[in-house]
C-alpha cells in the first residue's frame, strides 16, 4: 500500500474543552441524544421536556454535564425542571432555529440565550431577535434567568448561528438575518452581535445584499474553521459566502441549487475539517399533507472545488419531510427526521464520514432510536467552533479517528508543519521519541498527537488515530466454467459464482476472509458493483474477477479471476418413425430385416441448425446415447426383425457435454398378398364386336383376397406397373383386345408396399325387355316425387329369359354396364314427375342384357280439400250450392263421387251435415274433399228484463236459437255488441234489435223504460211545462194510475198514463213552487214513490 501524507490548512483554534459542551441534545418531542469525553455517542436519553416542531438549544459543561435546554420560551434546568423564572423567553418552538446559548467568555457563571420569533397568523407578534442571562449558580446550582427578552432587532429570521471570532479574545459572533434597520421582512443584512467577557455589544455589524429573501425559514451556519457562512431559505434559495471572523463581515456571495426535485434548501452544516457544505432539502409539499406527499434529498458540495456548483453529489434521496442538519462532536452529521409537519419519526440520521468526498461518503438512515421519543426539524445548533478543536492526522477522508491497515503495510500519520510549534507524539499514553509533524507507524495501537504553538496565544490541537492491522488474503485459481446452453442458445445462461469460493479459499478460514466477484478489474479493485446472487452473463466467453478480502478490513484483499463461457446446446428434433418394404435383397422378402441408409436421418435431427457444428451419431440404447458410447454404422442392418428402436445423440463439436437424443423406430413393413384374377363383361354398346366398358375394380377383392387396407392399381404394361407408371382408369377401361391381361400394382395402403399381379379381361353378350312403371303422387307432399317398387319391373324385364337371372337397377346406363352405384329396390325417382333408369340382369356374371325402365309419377287433382258454409234453418226449404272446389283444370275433365250420390261438380243442399266428394283425373288419381254445412238461425226472444226508475236503469235480452247473435238498441243498423245488456238506458220507449251474425236474420221488440223527472217550470215557454212519467204510454202500461200530493199529504192530481201529465194546477189555481210527493201503481203490479220539485 501506499503511504499518503494530506496537508491540512490552518484551523483556527476553540478551547480543547468546548466539545463537551455540545455533549447532551434535546429536541422534538421528549427526544435527547448524549456524547461522552471522547465525543463518542452514548445513545438516546429519555426524561426530556421539550415538545417542539422546530427551534431548540442545549448547553453542557466543559466536562460535558448538562446544564439546561429550552425551546425558546420554555427553559428547563439539569433536572428537567422549569427554571423559577424560566417562562416567556420571545423564541418560537416552531422557528427553524428558535434558540442557541453562548457562554459568557471568561465567565463560568453566565450564560446568553439568543432567541428569534416568528409569527403564525393574526394574535402571534413577532418579538424579533432578543437574548436573556442566565445565572447558572442560582436555584442551588441549577440556574435561573436573571434578565429576559433584552431586545436587539425588532424583527428578524427564524435563523441563527454563533462562531469565535479569535483566540485571544476569546468573543462569540452570534449572527442573524433580518432588514437592514432590523424593523420587518424582507430580509437583506446579516447583523453579527459581538459577546464578550464584558457582555453583549448591541450594536451590529452589518452585511447587506441586494435582492432580498423573503421566506424566514431554512438554517444558517458558519463553518468549524469561521471561513465559509451558508444561508438556506426554503422557498427564496440557497447562498453560500465568505465570513471573516476577525470582523464578523459576510461577503462574496454565491448561489447554490438543488437539481433534484426537491429542491427547497432547510437544512445546512459543514464537515468538521470545513471543506464539505450539506444541504437537507424537500418538496416544500402541504406540510400537514400525508407523508407520501414529502420528498427530501440530502446533498454534498465540495467546497475545495473550482466549480463548487459542479460538485452537486446526491447522498441520498427519500419519502421524507424537512428538516434540520447538526455537526456533533464524534464529526458526524446528524439529520433530523419528521413525515410530515407535526408527525415526527423515533429515529435520527446521520453522515458517518462528512469530511470524505463524494461517493465515499457513508449515509445511515434512521442510525439513532429514540423510541418511545421522536425526531421532529429542529435539532439544538451550537457555538460551530466548538467542534474545530480535533485535528485529523490520519487524512485518507474515511475517518478521522480509525485506521484500518494490512499486515506488512506501514502508514504515515500527519499533520501541518507550523513552524514554531511543539509535536507531541504518543502510543497508548506512552511518549514516543518522535517530536516531527507526522510519524511512520507499522504495527497497530492508539496513537495521539498534541500540537503545541508556541506563539504565546492559547492555540493547542490534539489528534487520535486508532491503529489495526489485519491479515492479507491470498486469492487462489479457480478453474473457469463451461455451461451448456438453455433452449433459446442465446449464448446467455445464470451462473451461481458462490460455488467458486471453497476454490478461491482453499485452506484459508471463511469466517476471516470473504469472496465476492465483479465484472472489471476495476470493480474488484473498488470493491464497487459486486455481483450479488446469481449471474447473467453480459458476453460470451466472459472474464470473472475475483476478490478475497478482510472481512474486519476490505482494504486487505487479493485478486484473480476465471473465465465463464456458454456452449450451444443443439436439439435433437423429432424423428418419425422410418418405415421401408421389405425386400428380397437378402434373398428374403419375408424375414422383416433390410439395410437403411441412417445419415438419411441426418436433416432432420438437425434442422435449421449448423451442421458444422455438431456431431450425431446412432446407437441401440439410450444409455450409449447418453454416453456416446458403441455408435452404429450409417449402413445399418437392423438385427431386430420388423421393428427395431434407434437412439440418436446429436452434440456440440466443441463441448461433448452439450448434446441432446432423440429416438426413433426402423420399421419393416410386409409385402401384400395377391392373387391373379379373371373379369367377364357383357357387350351393351349396340355392336356386339367383344369390345366393351369394364369397371376393373370389381376385380379388387378377387386379386387382394378381400384383405383390408389394400388398393389396386392398374397397368396396360409390367413395366408400367414395376415403375408406377401411366395408370389406367380402372372404374371405367374400353378393353382393345379379347381376351385382355391387365398388371395390376397392389398396395398396401397403410405401408405403401406393394406385389404385382394379373387381371384377364372377357367379353360376352345377351339382351332383356324393357319395362315401365306408373304411380300416383299420393305420398302428402305432391312434388312429382315418389317412391317406387322396383321389383315390380322385375316380371317385365325378365320375359323370356331363363331361370336364375338377376336383376340389379342403376342410374345411368354407365353404372349399369360398369356395375357400380345400384340403386335400391325401394327408389326415389330424382327427376320430378318422368325419370328412365337401367335394369342390368346377368347370371355369374354371364350377360344377359341393360334395358330400360321409365318411372312416370302423375299429379292428383288440384282441390281445396276442406270447406265451411252456414245454412240458415229460418230459410228451409230454400237451398244452396256446393262444389268440388277445382283449383285448376276443366270441371269436365274429372270425375265426382259425392257421399249423397251425385257425381256432377256442383250440388244443392237444404240442410245442416258433413258432404264429401272424391274428384279423380283421366290418370285414375283421385283426391277427397269434404264440405261441413252449420246450420245457423234467427233468435227467439224468450224475455227481456228491465230495471227502470233508478239512476242507471237496465236493459238485459234473454234470448235462444242456433245462431250466434249481437245486439243493438234503438237503431237496425247498430252499432252491435256482442254482450245482452244494456245499462244507463234512458226513460221511455226503446226498440232492441238481436241480429244472427251468419246473416240469418234480425228480430226486435219494443221496451218501456219508467223514469221520473226531477223538476218542472209550468211557466207556458214551452220548456219543462208539465210533469208525467216517462215510459207509462207503452200497451204494457197502459193501466197504470198516478198520484201527486202536495208536501201535507193532500192529493192535488191523479194522471193517466196516456195524457200530457200534470201542469202545476189545482182546481185551476197554480200552486206555489214546493216539493211534491208521488205514488205509481204500475200495471205490472209494480209501485213507485219519490217526490219532485215545482219551480216557477
Amino acid at each position: 500500500m501506499k503511504k499518503i501524507i494530506l496537508i491540512l490548512s490552518l484551523i483556527i483554534w476553540v478551547n480543547s474543552s468546548a466539545q463537551n459542551e455540545a455533549a447532551n441534545w434535546f429536541f422534538g418531542q421528549n427526544a435527547g441524544i448524549q456524547f461522552d469525553n471522547t465525543g463518542s455517542l452514548i445513545g438516546s436519553v429519555n426524561g426530556g421536556q421539550l415538545s417542539t416542531l422546530g427551534g431548540c438549544t442545549t448547553i453542557s459543561d466543559t466536562n460535558g454535564d448538562l446544564l439546561f435546554y429550552t425551546d425558546g420560551r420554555l427553559v428547563y434546568n439539569r433536572n428537567h425542571t422549569l427554571m423559577p423564572n424560566g417562562t416567556g423567553l420571545f423564541g418560537d418552538p416552531s422557528s427553524t432555529q428558535s434558540a442557541l446559548v453562548v457562554p459568557q467568555p471568561g465567565s463560568d457563571t453566565f450564560y446568553y440565550i439568543f432567541t428569534v420569533d416568528t409569527t403564525i397568523g393574526n394574535g402571534d407578534p413577532d418579538f424579533g431577535f432578543n437574548y436573556s442571562i442566565v445565572d447558572i449558580t442560582l436555584d442551588g446550582g441549577l440556574g435561573d434567568i436573571t434578565a429576559k427578552n433584552v431586545n436587539l432587532l425588532q424583527d428578524s429570521s427564524e435563523k441563527i448561528t454563533a462562531v469565535l471570532k479569535d483566540c485571544a479574545s476569546q468573543s462569540i459572533w452570534v449572527i442573524t438575518l433580518a432588514n437592514l434597520g432590523g424593523i420587518s421582512a424582507p430580509y437583506d443584512t446579516y447583523h453579527a452581535f459581538e459577546v464578550s467577557t464584558t457582555g453583549v455589544n448591541t450594536t451590529s455589524v452589518k452585511s447587506t445584499f441586494p435582492f432580498p429573501i423573503g421566506d424566514p425559514r431554512g438554517q444558517i451556519k458558519v463553518s468549524p474553521d469561521g471561513k465559509k457562512f451558508v444561508s438556506a431559505n426554503m422557498g427564496a434559495g440557497l447562498f453560500l459566502y465568505d465570513f471573516d471572523s476577525t470582523t464578523g463581515v459576510v461577503s462574496n456571495k454565491q448561489n447554490l441549487s438543488i437539481s433534484s426535485f426537491s429542491g427547497a434548501s432547510y437544512g445546512v452544516e459543514f464537515s468538521q475539517n470545513s471543506k464539505r457544505l450539506y444541504v437537507h432539502s424537500s418538496n416544500d409539499e402541504d406540510a400537514t399533507g400525508p407523508p407520501n406527499m414529502h420528498q427530501s434529498t440530502l446533498t454534498q458540495f465540495d467546497l475545495e472545488a473550482a466549480n463548487i456548483q459542479g460538485s452537486e453529489f446526491t447522498i441520498d434521496q427519500r419519502q421524507l419531510y424537512r428538516g434540520s442538519l447538526q455537526l456533533a462532536a464524534d464529526g458526524k452529521i446528524y439529520r433530523a427526521l419528521s413525515a410530515n409537519y407535526t408527525i415526527g419519526l423515533p429515529a435520527l440520521g446521520v453522515i458517518e464520514n462528512p469530511n470524505a468526498l463524494g461517493p465515499a461518503v457513508f449515509y445511515t438512515h434512521n442510525a439513532v432510536d429514540l423510541s418511545p421519543n421522536v425526531s421532529t426539524q429542529g435539532l439544538p445548533p451550537f457555538i460551530q467552533s466548538f467542534f474545530n478543536d480535533q485535528i485529523d492526522i490520519i487524512q485518507n477522508g474515511i475517518s478521522s479517528t480509525e485506521l484500518s491497515l494490512c499486515i506488512g503495510e506501514n502508514y504515515t500519520l500527519a499533520y501541518q508543519d507550523i513552524p514554531g510549534a511543539v509535536y507531541t507524539w504518543m502510543k497508548g499514553g506512552v511518549l514516543l521519541a518522535e517530536s516531527d509533524f507526522y510519524l511512520v507507524v507499522t504495527g497497530p495501537g492508539v496513537y495521539t498527537l498534541n500540537i503545541e504553538f508556541n506563539n504565546g496565544a492559547c492555540e493547542t490541537f490534539d489528534g487520535e488515530a486508532i491503529v489495526s492491522y489485519f491479515e492479507v488474503p491470498i486469492a487462489n485459481q479457480p478453474i473457469d466454467i463451461n455451461l451448456c446452453g438453455d433452449e433459446d442458445n442465446d449464448g446467455q445462461e445464470t451462473f451461481d459464482f458462490t460455488t467458486k469460493d471453497v476454490e478461491v479459499l482453499i485452506a484459508q478460514d471463511p469466517m476471516t476472509f470473504e469472496v465476492k466477484y465483479f465484472v472489471s478489474q476495476d470493480d474488484a479493485d473498488n470493491n464497487v458493483n459486486e455481483i450479488v446472487g446469481n449471474y447473467l452473463n453480459t458476453s460470451n466467453p466472459q472474464e470473472i474477477f475475483v476478490r478475497i478480502q478482510n472481512i474486519d478490513y476490505y482494504g486487505c484483499f487479493d485478486t484473480t479471476s476465471f473465465n465463464i463461457e456458454v456452449f450451444n446446446t443443439p436439439t435433437a428434433n423429432p424423428v418419425a418413425d422410418v418405415e421401408v418394404c421389405d425386400d428380397d435383397i437378402d434373398s428374403n422378402d419375408t424375414n422383416g430385416q433390410v439395410t437403411t441408409d441412417l445419415s438419411d436421418v441426418d436433416p432432420i435431427v438437425l434442422g435449421s441448425q449448423d451442421a458444422t457444428a455438431y456431431n450425431i451419431t446412432y446407437h441401440a440404447s439410450q444409455l450409449d446415447a447418453d454416453s456416446g458410447a458403441n455408435a452404429l454404422p450409417t449402413t445399418f442392418y437392423n438385427t431386430i426383425p420388423n421393428t427395431q428402436q434407434i437412439f440418436v445423440r446429436i452434440e456440440n463439436v466443441l463441448n461433448t457435454d452439450c448434446y441432446d437424443t432423440t429416438s426413433f423406430n426402423i420399421i419393416i413393413n410386409p409385402l401384400p398378398v395377391v392373387f391373379d384374377s379373371l373379369l367377364f363383361q357383357c357387350d351393351y354398346d349396340g355392336n356386339p364386336d367383344g369390345f366393351t366398358l369394364f369397371n376393373l375394380t370389381e376385380a379388387h377383392d378377387a386379386l387382394t383376397g378381400s384383405v383390408s387396407d389394400l388398393s389396386t392399381h392398374f397397368y396396360l404394361s409390367l413395366a408400367d406397373a414395376q415403375s408406377d407408371m401411366d395408370e389406367i382408369n380402372g372404374t371405367s377401361f374400353s378393353n382393345t383386345v379379347n381376351p385382355q391381361i391387365i398388371n395390376v400394382r397392389v398396395v398396401n395402403d397403410i405401408t405403401g408396399c406393394y406385389r404385382l399381379a394379373e387381371l384377364t379381361l372377357d367379353v360376352s353378350a345377351t339382351t332383356v325387355n324393357d319395362a315401365a312403371l306408373f304411380e300416383c303422387d299420393t305420398d302428402d307432399i305432391e312434388d312429382g316425387f315418389f317412391e317406387f317398387d322396383l321389383s315390380e319391373a322385375n316380371t317385365t324385364v325378365l320375359g323370356g329369359t331363363p331361370p336364375g337371372v338377376t336383376l340389379s337397377y342403376y342410374a345411368t346406363s354407365e353404372d349399369a354396364l360398369l356395375e357400380v352405384n345400384p340403386l335400391p329396390l325401394n327408389f326415389t325417382n330424382t327427376i320430378v314427375n318422368f325419370q328412365t333408369i337401367f335394369v342390368r340382369a346377368e347370371n355369374d356374371n354371364a350377360c344377359y342384357g341393360i334395358n330400360q325402365v321409365d318411372l312416370t309419377v302423375y299429379a292428383l287433382p288440384n282441390i281445396e280439400i276442406e270447406d265451411e258454409t252456414i245454412y240458415c234453418l229460418n230459410t228451409y226449404p230454400e237451398t244452396i250450392t256446393l262444389n268440388a272446389g277445382l283449383n285448376s283444370g276443366n270441371p269436365n275433365d274429372f270425375a265426382y263421387s259425392w257421399s249423397n250420390g251425385e257425381n256432377t261438380y256442383e250440388i244443392e243442399i237444404n240442410g245442416a251435415g258433413t258432404y264429401s266428394v272424391t274428384v279423380t283425373n283421366v290418370n285414375g288419381c283421385s283426391k277427397e274433399r269434404t264440405i261441413t254445412v252449420l246450420p245457423s238461425n234467427i233468435a227467439t226472444i224468450n224475455n227481456i228484463d228491465v230495471v227502470d226508475a233508478t239512476s242507471n236503469n237496465i236493459i238485459t235480452i234473454l234470448v235462444s236459437g242456433e245462431g250466434d247473435y249481437e245486439f243493438a238498441i234503438d237503431n237496425i243498423s247498430g252499432p252491435y255488441q256482442d254482450g245482452n245488456v244494456f245499462e244507463n238506458v234512458s226513460p221511455g220507449l226503446h226498440t232492441v234489435y238481436i241480429r244472427d251474425k251468419n246473416n240469418c236474420g234480425i228480430v226486435e221488440n219494443i221496451v218501456s223504460v219508467i223514469g221520473f223527472p226531477k223538476f218542472f217550470t209550468p211557466n207556458g215557454d214551452g220548456y219543462h211545462d208539465t210533469w208525467q212519467v216517462y215510459g207509462l204510454n207503452h200497451s204494457s202500461q197502459l193501466e197504470s194510475i198516478v198520484y201527486i200530493f202536495d208536501r201535507f199529504g193532500k192529493l192535488v192530481k191523479q194522471l193517466s198514463p196516456t195524457g200530457i201529465g200534470w201542469d202545476g194546477t189545482s182546481g185551476g189555481q197554480p200552486l206555489p213552487t214546493s216539493d211534491y210527493w208521488f205514488h205509481v201503481k204500475l200495471q205490472d203490479g209494480r209501485t213507485f214513490k219519490s217526490h219532485f220539485t215545482l219551480k216557477h
